[in-house]
């Protein structure tokens, strides 16, 4: 268990300004086996968070605490003989470039002082395990960006970790690329039980395998919870933009507030439905209930860990207050969460 006890961290801004802080007062307690994510835009203070989990960055003040050993207090060897059971994946992979995938891959145990015959058997089996048989001996240059990132999980995992730290590891793939690597972290977490801490600025990511979210603003922990609650019920204006897509939802309000001035009788909806109900005609069969017109502005649907949610747009216009009341009220008989824009 990783728990992060009202951690700060600071950084000098220069000579003539003030201390930045990065992370400031956060707690957090991340469970052995989940895959937990840190969402946060840039500069929020996610990445130093992560680097004080490994003490790559020491705090100020506060405890991170790994099954009940506070870190900090850790003697250097014990500390890094810790460290060896984190791994570590990078957004922008950190391969050394004159060196083969399996080069790459033996490096820690190489670090660690195992004999060749050892590390190169090792590493050839999770060469394999990440779906990169048969790409041995090319080097970084000849791969992909998804290959590369492949690279990074298998040696990440030559350690027989139990928590791997995930910076930002998916966002300079294209969206199918990041589907399978985020596939592949799943798959491993559930077959050898590894703690997963992902840290993203994308919501799409930790909707895809995560089982719980902190979200981070200026360097603050500013709502938590599982994916399905942030997702049915966001309390912060952050998690709000992150759960709605901020650019679509910019575009979402402004076409709602020009449908308003155009037609001031009438509503704009959001509807958003999570679990079994994400896919039953429940619309369909709630305007056959009523004379007015109902409009879909926009809709999507996405799958989690907890299932599939949606959220659909909706613009009901040419009916009174009452008819609109009861049209909402048969959608949340329905478990449907219904916010009036």
């Amino acid at each position: 268990m990783i728990e992060i006890e009202h951690v700060i961290k600071k950084y000098a801004a220069g000579s003539a300004g003030e201390a930045v802080q990065a992370v400031n007062d956060v707690s957090l307690t991340i469970q052995d086996g989940e895959i937990f994510g840190i969402i946060g835009y840039s500069g929020a203070g996610k990445s130093t968070l992560v680097r004080l989990i490994n003490q790559l960055e020491q705090q100020d003040a506060g405890d991170v605490r790994i099954d009940g050993r506070t870190m900090s207090n850790l003697p250097r060897k014990e500390l890094n003989q810790r460290r060896q059971k984190i791994g570590m994946i990078f957004q922008h992979f950190n391969l050394l470039w004159s060196r083969t995938v399996q080069e790459n891959v033996e490096l820690p145990l190489e670090f660690a002082g195992v004999d060749r015959a050892a590390r190169s058997e090792k590493a050839r089996l999770l060469i394999r395990r990440v779906g990169l048989e048969g790409k041995e001996n090319a080097y970084p240059s000849e791969l992909s960006g998804g290959q590369k990132q492949r690279v990074g999980i298998a040696r990440a995992l030559m350690n027989d970790p139990h928590i791997l730290l995930s910076d930002e590891a998916t966002s300079a793939l294209d969206p199918d690329t990041t589907v399978q690597i985020l596939e592949l972290l799943r798959d491993i977490n559930r077959e050898l039980g590894i703690t997963i801490v992902l840290i993203t600025h994308q919501m799409e990511v930790v909707q895809k395998i995560c089982t719980r979210v902190a979200v981070m603003d200026n360097g603050r922990i500013v709502e938590t919870g599982t994916v399905k609650q942030l997702f049915e019920h966001p309390q912060n204006e952050i998690t709000r933009r992150f759960v709605q897509n901020i650019q679509g939802a910019m575009t979402i309000e402004n076409l709602a507030l020009s449908l308003k001035q155009r037609q001031p009788d009438s509503q704009v909806l959001r509807l958003t439905f999570t679990g079994d109900n994400a896919d039953e005609p429940i619309i369909a069969e709630a305007v056959r209930q009523v004379s007015f017109p109902v409009s879909i502005v926009d809709s999507t649907i996405t799958t989690s860990q907890q299932g599939e949610m949606g959220v659909t747009y909706l613009h009901l216009y040419g009916g009174s207050d009452q008819e609109y009341n009861a049209f909402i009220t048969y959608l949340v008989g329905r478990n449907v969460k219904v916010e009036v824009l």
